[in-house]
């Protein structure tokens, strides 16, 4: 009987572009949009400059575009560089269970695509694998185990779009997993800290490294989905890898339950209650001076719950922060997450106005969650508000010309308009083209 890993690295080995819906293609496009333009905001970041440096100080052959700079590196850095880049901002993909797919598999795609001058359609089969080893290794595993599932199982879907890109066959596919098994790390405690997009780069590059090393031969437990491997990773007494056999392609990850363009940069869980504020002093006109208090009712996510903020950065994961953000400014963009705005005397006070309760009955579910917003005014009225379903969420029916939108406001910082839309153009066709250093070459300075 075939085991768990032999029928994931057989299915990674086996998919073919033809095999792929088109609704799949589709969708893989217009992620593949959205992050090179986040990553491109991100390459201007203080975390994107640090990566930059590291990367320069260390070396490698320069093979592989740095998105946003002038600089190329070996295939493993630019990876790395660019993942942090794609997370630099937080404002990278989400689905569910909730993790950030694109911002690190992407990275490790295209750089390998760029260096053995891959066509579009084998760059974008590759990436479909590697959404689809991510997203279903992500199903079958304990949630409560305090990853952060990002970099964890990201690693793994970096391996195996990257073995697809260089042509493995299921026993070395194999390898590449066993590889990926002792890379795949990453805890949850890091957000609000450069730490945290470090995972995204560090899943990237890693994901190129076991695949790599997997086609010279390396050695490896070629069944690491099996076993005690798996319990420990998935949590002891985790039975459900069988499910892997069954869910693969059945549908696409990408398909159902989909995914979703982040239209904030910041935290996911925190546009629930950025929406609901903001719905609130838009539909009764409430102005800052005319509050007495703000009680914030929340799911049992301690980490989210962070009444003073000290940096922007911190503001990124602060419930109360982005209250604040919906009340003064009523929109949510990079520039409110800087420490200026962050430290202004208005933030600072309203902050000093907020409550959180825990309420236990509230799913922690990335699909079922909620938080609600009570506004109390000072003439007596109170007013509440929840939004379950915020725009960046998975099941919303984004516009084209949004997320169009994102991404040329993101690039727009680094890149020049001609470069912009001769970008948007060659990811629409992206199964056209005979080479995709013609994408990597349009998105370095």
């Amino acid at each position: 009987m075939e085991r768990t890993t032999e029928f994931v690295a057989r299915f990674v080995s086996e998919l073919k572009y033809e095999d792929i819906p088109g609704e799949v293609i589709e969708r893989a496009k217009r992620q593949i949009l959205d992050v090179i333009g986040v990553a491109l905001a991100g390459s201007t970041q203080e975390v994107g400059k640090l990566a930059c440096k590291f990367v320069e100080r260390t070396g490698g052959t320069p093979e592989c575009t740095i998105w946003g700079t002038k600089l190329r590196s070996s295939a493993p850095q630019a990876a790395f560089a660019n993942g942090i880049f794609c997370h630099a901002t937080d404002y990278d993909d989400m689905w569910l269970p909730g993790a950030h797919p694109t911002g690190v598999t992407f990275p490790a795609t295209l750089a390998v695509a760029e260096a053995l001058r891959a066509s579009g359609r084998r760059l974008l089969a590759a990436q479909v694998a590697a959404y689809e080893i991510t997203g279903k290794l992500h199903v079958c595993a304990d949630k409560r185990a305090g990853w952060h599932p990002t970099p964890v199982f990201g690693t793994f879907g970096a391996a195996a779009g990257v073995a697809k890109l260089l042509n493995l066959d299921a026993r070395r596919v194999q390898l590449a997993f066993g590889i990926a098994s002792s890379e795949a790390s990453g805890i949850g405690s890091h957000s609000g800290t450069m730490t945290k997009p470090f995972h995204s780069g560090h899943g990237a590059r890693n994901g190129v490294v076991a695949a790599m090393l997997a086609a010279d031969g390396f050695s490896a437990n070629p069944n690491v989905l099996d076993g005690p491997f798996f319990e420990t990773f998935y949590g002891t007494g985790n039975n459900e890898n069988w499910q892997l056999t069954a869910l693969l392609g059945k549908p696409f990850h990408l398909a159902t339950p989909g995914i979703g363009v982040k239209m904030y940069p910041s935290g996911y869980h925190l546009h629930h209650p950025f929406e609901a504020a903001l719905k609130l002093v838009r539909q009764h006109d409430i102005r800052p001076e005319q509050i007495d208090a703000v009680e914030l009712i929340v799911p049992r996510r301690g980490h989210f719950n962070r009444p003073t903020v000290k940096s922007g950065l911190e503001g990124k994961f602060s419930y109360q922060y982005h209250v604040a953000m919906a009340i003064l400014d009523r929109q949510l963009t990079i520039e409110s997450f800087h420490d200026q705005r962050a430290l202004a005397d208005d933030v600072q006070q309203l902050l000093k106005k907020m409550t959180l309760r825990v309420d236990a009955a509230i799913p922690i579910n990335s699909d079922l969650v909620y938080e609600t917003v009570v506004i109390k005014l000072k003439d007596g009225r109170e007013v509440s508000a929840a939004e379950p379903l915020p725009r960046s969420h998975w099941r919303y029916p984004l516009a084209r010309e949004e997320w169009v939108g994102k991404f040329r406001a993101n690039a727009a910082r680094v890149l020049t308009a001609p470069n912009i839309e001769k970008i948007i153009a060659t990811v629409d066709k992206l199964e056209d083209v005979a080479d995709v250093g013609e994408l990597s070459e349009l998105v370095r300075l």
